[in-house]
């Protein structure tokens, strides 16, 4: 599932970062080009068989992407928005993003987790305080993730926060590792109080 988007979509404004105990999740900023860049390259192995990007990426493609999505002002409608997942620290752990390419009313999180900080819990994290976000933008009434059927690790984030499965269709493979089977999982915004997903950021911020 890619954290880039070079589709059209439908415009939004893009939300405000948000924290959660540990982690932190903010707007992307150019001076992240290098952090990025290196995270990818870290992580290639990581990210080849599901995100047809990191193939033969160089820093040229972490400058355009960087410069690509800041370039808007911070109150100007996008299709693609991005943020960093970072500790206290500001040590950047990945990267998520939410995507206009649904169509009106709906919002699509990508996210992606650098090698070097997996199995903690960031991706699952990240996302509930995108949907979170997401959910409380004017208009927009559910939010999606959607993952090649054989990438459990990417489908065990939905499922954690209480997506429901929605759907299960045909897609074009765009990576090696994918079978071009996607899975599509929503959570709409009038089960958001009692999800898993509140739940857990609930949780975090109360934990400090």
């Amino acid at each position: 599932m890619s954290a880039d988007s070079l589709g059209l979509g439908a415009m939004f404004l893009p939300p405000d970062g948000a924290e959660a105990g540990w982690l932190v999740c903010r707007r992307l900023r150019r001076e992240d080009t290098a952090a990025l860049y290196e995270a990818i390259l870290t992580s290639l192995d990581h990210l080849r068989p599901w995100m047809p990007w990191a193939d033969s990426y160089t820093r040229e493609m972490a400058e355009d992407f960087v410069a690509r999505h800041t370039s808007a002002p911070p109150s100007e409608p996008v299709t693609d928005t991005h943020y960093v997942a970072a500790d206290r620290t500001g040590r950047l752990l990945g990267l998520c993003g939410l995507h206009g390419r649904l169509g009106a009313g709906r919002l699509e999180i990508g996210y992606w987790v650098d090698a070097r900080h997996t199995k903690r819990g960031v991706a699952t994290l990240s996302a509930a305080m995108l949907t979170e976000r997401a959910l409380e933008l004017p208009g927009i009434d559910a939010v999606e993730i959607h993952h090649d059927e054989v990438n459990g690790v990417s489908g065990r984030v939905p499922a954690k926060l209480g997506f429901e499965h929605v759907a299960t269709v045909k897609d074009e493979p765009e990576a090696p590792a994918e079978s071009g089977v996607e899975w599509q999982w929503r959570l709409d915004k009038d089960a958001w109080p009692a999800s898993p997903a509140k739940q857990l950021l609930d949780a975090a911020r109360a934990a400090g």
